[in-house]
């Protein structure tokens, strides 16, 4: 309980742009991994794919990375789906 807490307050402390930022790349993350699901694809087969490391990928798919619009449009491609399904953000609230 209060390691909860003690995130919380830590979390309270972020400006509300950079949270939302935040919450925007952890979905994009979340919609790659879905749309991998989806089509059976492994983080390796999408590596070969977009020409980067399986560690590359791995950023992405954690989160820890920040998109550019291009690499967003090269991942949707990579992956066989619209654009939209990659970068919609399903408006998480983080508090």
């Amino acid at each position: 309980m209060k390691k909860a807490t003690l995130f919380r307050e830590c979390l309270s402390q972020i400006p509300q742009a950079k949270r939302r930022e935040f919450d925007f790349i952890f979905s994009v993350a979340e919609n790659i991994v879905a749309a991998m699901e989806r089509k059976g694809i492994k983080k390796a087969e999408l590596a070969k794919r977009l020409n980067k490391t399986e560690d590359d990928v791995s950023e992405y798919l954690t989160g820890r990375y920040d998109f550019s619009l291009s690499e967003l449009v090269n991942i949707s491609d990579a992956l066989g789906v619209p654009f939209n399904e990659i970068a919609n953000n399903k408006e998480r609230v983080m508090a």
